[in-house]
């Protein structure tokens, strides 16, 4: 693979990122929740400054979530409508294993995390959270995404050693989970890219069919009305 665009709206970033011939071209900015009004624009920016078009895409790669529910429905759109224009294949990144991934660029402690604990907030005290096992030099989902609400404790953790990254909630307690949160990891569309290319060449790209959000369990943004 020659040609992929990756793309990373799930939280509070708009970022893009084309991996053309071994070379980065990248547009990252926070805009929050103006996603939809800047993406494309964004793209035409890259394509341009890439000197390249749509339809040379061979993969578009997305952070498929858990994240915001807007944000991912943006990225999974906008990764089929181009896959099905230049006929290429789709890879879905999960968005805890990209935290999880950009969290050991970051964390500055010897000995290196065991394992990493990622931490995604959905609402108010609602958060995703996943846990990740270090195996060398690759990571283990060891712990399902799921939604953690309201201030009970987090999943028991296995092993020690590990930490924390994402989004710091009210409740959390470094003391009684045994677990250090670490802040200021950012994940942008490089980095769902470099998934990208793993997940390519392990055989797992998709139809652009199945670029799909990835859900959790008992999560919605959406609440019936009381009568």
């Amino acid at each position: 693979m020659t040609t992929l665009l990756s793309l990373e709206t799930s939280g509070s970033l708009c970022s893009l990122a084309l991996h053309v011939s071994g070379r980065w071209f990248e547009d990252t900015q926070n805009v929050d929740r103006m996603h939809n009004m800047l993406v494309l624009e964004m793209l035409d920016g890259l394509f341009r400054t890439a000197e390249i078009g749509p339809k040379d895409l061979e993969a578009v790669a997305f952070a498929a979530g858990p994240g915001s529910f807007t944000g991912v429905r943006i990225a999974a759109s906008l990764a089929q409508g181009l896959a099905y224009a230049a006929s290429a294949r789709v890879l879905p990144i999960s968005s805890s294993l990209a935290l999880a991934s950009e969290a050991l660029n970051i964390v500055e402690s010897e000995p290196v995390p065991d394992g990493v604990l990622t931490i995604t907030r959905s609402r108010r005290d609602a958060y995703y959270l996943a846990g990740f096992s270090r195996d060398a030099e690759r990571l283990l989902q060891v712990a399902d995404d799921v939604l953690h609400q309201g201030a009970s404790a987090p999943p028991t953790l296995p092993g020690a050693g590990w930490v924390a990254v994402g989004d710091l909630p009210g409740w959390w307690s470094e003391v009684d989970s045994g677990v250090q949160f670490v802040a200021g990891c950012t994940v942008t569309a490089r980095t769902v890219g470099r998934l990208a290319i793993g997940a390519w060449k392990a055989g797992e790209a998709l139809d652009a069919s199945l670029a799909l959000p990835r859900y959790v369990s008992g999560d919605s943004p959406w609440r019936k009305l009381t009568d």
